[in-house]
């Protein structure tokens, strides 16, 4: 684990904050230290976040030196007896801010209960068995099928304690659908049809033996003596390193004392002064800590071409997944781990996974060599280079008229709306699952092109023809000081005319009824992600929870959403359309030659609309798009992503 004073890197590569709780304070804090994560994996700003977290911490504690002592101790008959106490109470009658209660029971792990005498809800058997979105929450489709419908007794469990208090802290209410039964089956829960209940400060409670116990911590630590606060730490320089003598024919004596982890670290805020994005910098470190995983944290005096090629030759004979072989075997070596995992018959790695392993390696070393920290790149010309038998074309499939029957034979699709439950709420289905494999068929759209779209991105053009405008405009599209749009490449960059059977169904009644509910996204229901864009949730849904699960399609890496826009190119390839007017259709680059490339400029969206106004498929009766359905089953998903 990489430390930089406070700080120190998880393995995925974000720094976290480590602060030591003072003597005085840890009986009232209830805890020793405290590890807050800058949700960054760029040195320079977790240093501008630690220090500002710091900030926040010491401001923290002048708030416990302001604690009413009196109302600790003369309220304690409050809590007399068996029986529960709510937060609000509990928090008024002794002076505690509901923050800092919250730290408490989160720390201590106390329970929290609601009042939920003569509410229905469906018990599950086993929770570990339902259906979980990626923010852990639970997908409340079919309950009736998934348990036995009955009615709530008592008190019961909140499921989620640490998500209602991120939302009773945000927001001063908290809505939840899930809780544990009281019998003895730990896995057994109780969900609610969606909206569930709405809890606040009031509604909530904790046992009154809990509530003395944490009583007693802070009436204890009151009693103790208060020291100063830390001084600040003294930063005492380690002694200069005695000289090295250099032997190694790849690096640059000056550098010698260079470790990889630095030339990393280095590597990265040079690929940040480009364009890197979030997801590429997570592969490339998690590539280079594999490296230091195997090889150590060595010098560049210690890293030649024996070090490189022993590193392949140790890949080879490991498991795929080193870190959940980790957390499989107990091993007290790394070669004790490969042995196990190799004896319990784990796949080895693949040549194409050390390839990119090597590939990252290499890159970084060759930016060294440039930077003349090296003298000569040790990765180059280690691995052979393998011939390609698969052409790119056949790495993925389009869907075949079979398939896109299927597909296309959803209720939603058949109806043009969800199904809204008895609460006139709307829980599996959101208005991307109806357009996104529409558009996708008729315009060759990626996902990310699709689920970022902003509705002043959907445009009409002198003469009429409405379009998409694929882009990376707007310096109001930027979130945390980064754009929240990207295109795969600059030749993405295109108008894409809308097909006339996406207007018959109803595309741009539906982006005018949007911009009249204020809305600013096509898809407003899809979260923004650093790493993935706002394609996360839409890409794992179509991908696995539809097409896998529910419609039972082979899960071989070649049936997935992309494969929608290999039909839209076979689609216009019969219509006997030029290369050119492909290529900028599906945004990729505009001939081979410089003349064509640089020179000729895209057709008109009139020229490319009546290119496509030919495009059909074989698909089932498509009903057109209920716009004001839509936006309730929007508001609904917009709502429970908060």
């Amino acid at each position: 684990m990489a430390q930089r004073g406070n700080l120190y890197r998880r393995s995925s590569g974000i720094y976290v904050l480590r602060i030591t709780v003072p003597v005085r304070y840890r009986a009232l804090i209830g805890q020793r230290e405290i590890h807050a994560s800058t949700r960054t994996t760029h040195l320079a700003n977790a240093r501008a976040i630690a220090a500002r977290l710091l900030e926040k911490w010491y401001a923290s504690l002048e708030e416990f030196r302001q604690v009413d002592k009196e109302k600790i101790r003369g309220n304690a008959p409050l809590l007399a007896g068996a029986g529960k106490i709510s937060l609000a109470l509990f928090c008024e009658s002794f002076g505690i801010a509901l923050e800092t209660v919250v730290q408490h029971l989160l720390a201590h792990n106390v329970p929290v209960y609601c009042f939920a005498e003569g509410l229905t809800a469906f018990q599950i058997a086993d929770f570990t068995e339902a259906e979980r979105e990626d923010n852990g929450g639970f997908v409340l489709n079919n309950l009736e099928q998934k348990g036995l419908e009955s009615v709530m007794h008592g008190y019961v469990r909140l499921f989620q304690t640490s998500y209602a208090f991120k939302q009773l802290l945000e927001q001063g209410y908290t809505e939840e659908v899930a809780f544990r039964t009281n019998g003895d089956n730990r896995l057994s829960i109780w969900l609610m049809d969606f909206p569930g209940i709405r809890l606040d400060g009031s509604s909530l409670f904790i046992n009154k033996v809990q509530a003395e116990n944490l009583r007693n911590i802070w009436d204890n630590a009151f009693a103790k003596s208060e020291p100063e606060l830390p001084p600040a730490p003294v930063v005492i320089s380690a002694p200069l390193p005695p000289p090295v003598v250099i032997t190694n024919p790849y690096c640059n004596p000056l550098s010698a004392s260079k470790r990889v982890s630095e030339v990393l670290e280095e590597f990265l805020a040079y690929k940040h002064s480009g364009d890197i994005k979030l997801a590429s910098e997570e592969k490339i470190r998690s590539r280079i800590s594999h490296f230091i995983d195997i090889v150590g944290d060595i010098t560049l005096a210690e890293l030649d071409r024996n070090v490189v090629k022993n590193y392949v030759s140790r890949m080879q004979r490991m498991p795929s997944n080193l870190y959940l072989m980790r957390r499989r075997y107990a091993a007290e070596s790394l070669d004790q781990l490969i042995a196990k995992a190799l004896d319990a018959g784990e796949p080895l790695m693949t040549k194409d996974a050390i390839e990119r392993h090597m590939a990252s390696l290499g890159s970084m070393l060759e930016w060294a060599r440039k930077e003349n920290y090296l003298i000569a790149n040790p990765v180059e010309n280690v691995l052979a280079k393998r011939k390609k038998i698969v052409r790119s074309q056949d790495n993925r499939h389009q869907f075949s008229d079979d398939e896109l029957e299927l597909i296309f034979s959803a209720y939603w699709f058949k109806t043009g709306a969800g199904v809204p439950n008895k609460f006139g709420r709307y829980i599996d289905f959101r208005p991307y699952r109806y357009w996104l494999p529409l558009l996708a068929l008729y315009t060759g759209g990626r996902m990310n092109e699709l689920c970022q779209l902003y509705l002043s991105d959907i445009r009409v053009s002198e003469n009429g023809v409405a379009y998409l405008d694929f882009n990376l405009d707007a310096p109001d599209k930027v979130m945390d000081s980064e754009a929240d749009k990207s295109l795969k490449t600059l030749n993405a960059l295109r108008q894409m005319p809308i097909h006339p059977e996406l207007i018959r169904l109803g595309f741009l009644k539906y982006v005018e009824a949007l911009k009249s509910d204020g809305q600013e996204r096509l898809f407003p229901e899809l979260k923004f992600n650093k790493t993935k864009g706002y394609r996360g949730y839409a890409s794992k849904w179509f991908n696995e929870l539809y097409c896998g699960n529910q419609l039972g399609l082979e899960r071989n890496g070649k049936i997935v959403f992309h494969s929608f826009r290999h039909n839209y190119v076979n689609s216009l390839d019969r219509l006997e359309l030029s290369e050119r007017m492909i290529a900028q259709l599906v945004g990729h680059v505009r001939g081979n030659t410089t003349a064509m490339t640089t020179y000729r400029k895209d057709r008109a969206v009139e020229d490319q609309f009546h290119a496509i106004s030919g495009l059909t498929y074989n698909l089932p009766e498509i009903a057109p798009f209920n716009a004001e359905a839509g936006l309730k089953a929007m508001k609904d998903g917009v709502r429970k992503h908060k």
